[in-house]
């Protein structure tokens, strides 16, 4: 019994170990997106197991033992508050799995982070077993810091998933660099302990190293919000610290070396002159949305969904829905993006008033306590640290994770210290005994927790899983391969409208290429479609209608869905007799998700185009125009319209317009075929109108599809004036 009680006491920090040391790392070729979704599976289990290893400490020793920190109560409140976000979401399976393949901000990813903040902070005993995990900390870092590097001088790993030069293993170079400005206090606290330095001991010279290596791919891979951190942490690392006048030669080694290669790296007399100077210029660093922009988009979700917000990982939705229309002149205006400038503006969408208020009393109160309770581990500076990322950058589910276990170690060192930081032991019995089924009792409830949550993150594993294969086969043109995958994977995970969106175009796919295969031909005027293909034909059409319906219905804020529909219904137009009308109505639907999208105002104006409804045709491509001035798909295609309705001067004013906007680049395609269009205008010659692409389905001999009558046809309320 006695060797059995310290097997389950030892092995939860060796799981605390092996987590700090493979999260960063980890990855698998075998979900859709290799590395967050491999990092959120294996810090769920881990989580899942030292949750399983609490209830049987529970059951073997009768009573409830827990660290109470000044931050439990306020990490629950915050976990309801996503738990009840989900709940009222408009897109709740989003809320819940993810935005896939994007899985952080997910209720699963929130809920595991936090979950891990309580068992690190219960498990971890004393300060050696501290230093230890944040050692192994920094190791992680130093191979993800030198991978990082090698990439960024086009060294690459012997995969082909890591040729290029913004590769890690973190799963962004801005991932990475966030991670590592949030361990670089504990390595500079290592380069420190000896203040003397008359012994180069190891840890000085690891600190030192590791240090130098942090700092060196921060500057090189990060971004302006990652090197403002990078710059307040080294800061209050000196400040908390306080190291000697021997150790400060040391850090302004380090600074210095590191200031040279900024120097060479971006100056820009010396870059073009300078090989690191040649690798930064091809180097290309990770978007970020514009604070500017940002705060618009997070108060306009706040404004309609002021109190528990849109929902876990929707801000994509709310990017489409609440972005300024200034935001058409920036290089973002064909883009979609979903993650905030920094991760409170992302709770304040996502979450509310509610989420984001607690995130910040959460900040205040660790910030506050860590002042006044400083260590010369440094996992007082690097808790802070965390939180002027948090609001600096997006973060990831390495971020998260790596930020919550910082602050349970350092919580956990104040047991002595912090009048609100004690075990806490509750003893499952009374004055006249325990109760034999009492330990049973809790432990039923909270296996049957292990057991749901493993199910829910199994069938995101296993979807995911077989999301990746679908993609190898259609990489490799298997086309039917691919479909049968697909069915897979909506089969484990019904709920993912990504899944279902990619089996309905695979489905168009396939029958189209059915269509195409056994064409009419000048051999075979008549073609070679047989009864069993047209009814083969006909099935894969009314599945590809189906699953893009069900996507729709699934994540009914997805402008992305609503435009897939709107597309399928377009390439049906000659096997259903209404199909026009359903595209026009998926149209509006998507413009009324996404209002200021120059392109489906486009798209949109080509279906009236092709049905030579000029006057609707030209409103449409007039509104483009108009949300982007400088859009030349829009000016050309007004242009064409305007000639076509009969109105030629002003057809003529709008092609010039057109010229005018692409004459910087006198060479390009586009501006010979805008100079062209005007020279024929003012030479009045009849342009021929553009025709839509031709489907293979338009001569397959299939039955007109049968559809339902929409509810709203060709001009709904989201696209009237």
């Amino acid at each position: 019994m006695i060797a059995f009680a310290k097997i389950i006491d030892i092995i939860p920090i060796y799981l605390i170990y092996t987590l700090a040391f493979f999260l960063p790392l980890i990855f698998t070729p075998f979900t859709t997106e290799f590395y967050e979704t491999a990092k959120l599976i294996f810090l769920a289990a881990i989580v899942l197991l030292l949750l399983f290893f609490w209830a049987l400490k529970v059951f073997s020793e009768n009573k409830i033992t827990l660290l109470k920190t000044p931050l439990d109560l306020l990490l629950m409140l915050f976990l309801l508050v996503a738990f009840l976000s989900t709940i009222f979401s408009p897109t709740p399976y989003v809320a819940l799995f993810g935005l896939l393949p994007k899985v952080s901000g997910s209720l699963i990813s929130l809920a595991a982070i936090i979950l891990l903040y309580f068992m690190a902070a219960s498990n971890v005993k004393n300060i050696r077993e501290t230093r230890t995990i944040s050692e192994i900390l920094i190791f992680s870092g130093i191979i993800l810091s030198l991978i990082s590097i090698l990439s960024y001088f086009k060294i690459y790993l012997p995969w082909s998933g890591a040729a290029f030069q913004n590769f890690s293993l973190a799963g962004s170079a801005s991932a990475a660099a966030a991670f590592l400005t949030i361990i670089l206090p504990l390595a500079l606290s290592l380069s420190f302990l000896d203040r003397n330095l008359k012994n180069a001991a190891f840890t000085t010279i690891f600190g030192t190293v590791s240090s130098l290596l942090f700092i060196l791919t921060i500057i090189l891979t990060g971004t302006t919000g990652i090197w403002i951190g990078t710059t307040l942490g080294i800061f209050l690392t000196v400040y908390f610290l306080r190291p000697a006048r021997e150790q400060f030669f040391l850090l302004g080694t380090i600074l210095a070396v590191s200031l040279i290669f900024a120097i060479m790296a971006y100056t820009p007399t010396l870059k073009d002159k300078t090989p690191i100077g040649n690798f930064s210029a091809s180097f290309q660093k990770d978007m970020q949305l514009p604070f500017i922009f940002s705060w618009k988009i997070s108060a306009g979700a706040f404004r309609d969904s002021p109190i528990l917000g849109t929902g876990p990982a929707t801000y994509l939705y709310n990017f489409t829905q609440y972005k300024p229309i200034e935001i058409n002149q920036s290089d973002l205006w064909d883009k979609k993006v979903n993650s905030a400038h920094n991760q409170y503006l992302q709770t304040l969408a996502e979450l509310g008033g509610a989420g984001v208020l607690l995130l910040i009393i959460i900040t205040a109160v660790f910030v506050i306590t860590a002042v006044k309770y400083r260590d010369k581990e440094g996992l007082a500076v690097s808790g802070i640290t965390f939180f002027i990322v948090t609001a600096l950058s997006p973060l990831t589910v390495l971020t998260q994770a790596a930020g919550f276990l910082i602050m349970a170690l350092f919580l956990s060192n104040l047991r002595e210290k912090h009048s609100q930081v004690k075990l806490m032991e509750t003893r499952l019995g009374t004055e006249f005994g325990i109760h034999p089924l009492l330990p049973t009792i809790i432990f039923i409830p909270v296996l049957a927790l292990i057991f749901a949550s493993g199910y829910f993150v199994g069938k995101l594993a296993l979807g995911e899983y077989y999301h990746r294969q679908a993609l190898n086969f259609a990489i490799s043109n298997s086309a039917k391969e691919s479909y049968n995958k697909l069915i897979q994977a909506e089969r484990i995970n019904p709920q993912s409208d990504l899944y279902r969106v990619e089996l309905a175009q695979t489905s168009l796919a396939l029958a189209n290429g059915i269509a195409s295969l056994k064409a009419p031909t000048e051999a075979s005027p008549g073609g070679s479609l047989t009864n069993d293909d047209k009814t083969t034909i006909q099935q894969l059409l009314q599945q590809a209608i189906g699953e893009g319906r069900n996507a729709t219905a699934l994540s009914s804020r997805s402008a992305g869905n609503w435009e897939i529909l709107a597309q399928i219904y377009r390439q049906i137009s000659g096997v259903a007799p209404n199909a026009t009308a359903f595209s026009l109505d998926a149209y509006g639907r998507a413009i009324r998700q996404d209002p200021l999208n120059p392109l489906l105002r486009v798209s949109t104006g080509s279906i009236y185009y092709a049905a030579k409804n000029y006057d609707m045709a030209i409103r449409f491509f007039d509104d483009a125009v108009s949300l982007k001035p400088d859009f030349p798909n829009a000016l050309y295609n007004l242009s064409i319209a305007l000639q076509d309705k009969g109105n030629t001067e002003e057809s003529i004013k709008v092609a010039e317009k057109l010229v005018s906007t692409l004459q910087d680049k006198p060479e390009s395609e586009n501006y010979s075929k805008a100079s062209e269009l005007l020279s024929k205008l003012k030479e009045r010659q009849i342009l021929e109108p553009s025709q839509q692409e031709s489907s293979a389905l338009d001569n397959s001999g299939v039955s007109n599809l049968s559809l339902p009558e929409p509810e709203k046809v060709a001009t709904p309320p989201a696209i009237q004036r």
